[in-house]
């Protein structure tokens, strides 16, 4: 077994905890969040024995070899170098940093280190996200031709509703981009195996006002009729990004937001290739659907009996039996564990790693670069 800690007792925090506890060939021994009844709440409800008094606490137990950070951004660096520092393993939450610089750290101190590193990039380790991944990587349907997709969400589409993810301090220049963004870029990048390579981005902040609650507020939180004080937003919460692919030749575009009622998650991504097309939507996250110029389109249902060999894996249950986000987390963390446990870190290609979140925050850079400018920026 191996000793791990989760440190942020959160909404994702939560989702960590869940996962750990299924896999089987770990034990989370320590939890630790800033709001002690966060963690002892947590800990109850997921079995774990300790709730810490500090990360110290947590750093200073040689029996812990792995960390999870599951706290908001502006703690993933600090805490990330210390976790490392200590001689553990660490899984962060994406985004990696606040920006490239302290990435690139982070990134290089993982590599000194020796450290297993992961990043949250979860939406990959849907089994027909998989699937996708193998037959457009392996040319079945030729050169990927051009890509579109989008994001909608409806959690902050009213003033009153509130996000650590609106303030700058905590969640970086970017809100949107930076958080449902990574996500769908990070997908795209490693559905195709194709690198971004220029983008064009344009910010917009629709509701440039909020309430904002007197008391700590969580993500997907109801926003309640407390205490509140009127503030400026000074983050986006709606993006839209034109990107190249493949040092330009490969076109594709992303537009995605927190403000659109009745979207509760409209994850969305369609490949265009030249012998035909795939597209896969997060609400209905167990069919791929296949396009074909001459013949029938298709519509390829999750199965484990009709998924590459080596992807049945990610699919745990019979047709009919649908995974759901929690199941990828779990294959996240199941591939993040074996990993840990053949010493073999890779180059976040295949397996998320910080070196896939230094990519990420490298094009985050470029994507504020270009709002800014309002120009194509290279990455």
């Amino acid at each position: 077994m191996i000793e791990v800690a989760v440190i942020g007792a959160g909404y994702i925090g939560g989702v960590h905890l869940d996962a750990l506890r299924r896999l089987g060939e770990v034990h989370v021994s320590s939890v630790f969040d800033v709001d002690p009844s966060l963690a002892k709440k947590a800990a109850n409800e997921h079995g774990v024995a300790h709730v810490a008094e500090s990360l110290d606490q947590i750093l200073a137990d040689p029996a812990i070899k792995a960390v999870h950070l599951c706290t908001p951004n502006k703690f993933h660096f600090e805490q990330s170098m210390r976790v490392l520092d200590a001689g553990k393993d660490v899984f962060s939450e994406k985004p990696l940093a606040l920006n490239a610089v302290e990435a690139r750290q982070l990134a290089r101190k993982a590599k000194d280190t020796g450290a297993i590193t992961g990043v949250g990039f979860c939406y990959r380790y849907y089994p027909l996200v998989q699937e996708m991944a193998q037959r457009i990587r392996g040319g079945k349907y030729g050169a990927v031709r051009l890509i579109h997709g989008t994001w909608f969400q409806d959690w902050l589409s009213e003033m009153t509703d509130y996000s650590w993810r609106l303030e700058k301090e905590q969640s970086g220049e970017s809100n949107v981009a930076a958080d449902l963004g990574s996500h769908w870029l990070d997908l795209v990048q490693f559905v195709t195996g194709l690198d971004v390579s220029e983008v064009f981005a344009d910010f917009h902040t629709i509701i440039p006002e909020r309430y904002k609650p007197a008391g700590p507020n969580l993500a997907f939180q109801k926003s309640g009729i407390g205490e509140r004080v009127k503030v400026a937003i000074e983050v986006e919460d709606y993006a839209t990004i034109l990107f190249r692919l493949k040092n330009g030749t490969v076109p594709g575009s992303l537009s995605t937001s927190q403000v659109c009622p009745g979207r509760k998650s409209e994850t969305a991504f369609e490949i265009y290739c030249a012998e035909g097309s795939l597209a896969w939507n997060h609400k209905r996250s167990d069919e791929l659907w296949i396009g074909h110029r001459h013949g029938p389109n298709e519509t390829l249902i999750e199965n484990p009996n009709e998924l590459a060999p080596a992807l049945a894996q990610y699919a745990t249950l019979p047709a009919g039996h649908p995974l759901g986000y929690r199941d990828a987390v779990l294959n996240m963390l199941r591939h993040y564990y074996e990993a840990v446990a053949s010493r073999e870190e890779g180059d976040g290609r295949m397996r998320p790693t910080f070196a896939t979140g230094l990519v990420e925050m490298e094009l985050l850079e470029a994507v504020l670069q270009s709002c800014k400018a309002r120009a194509w920026v290279t990455t």
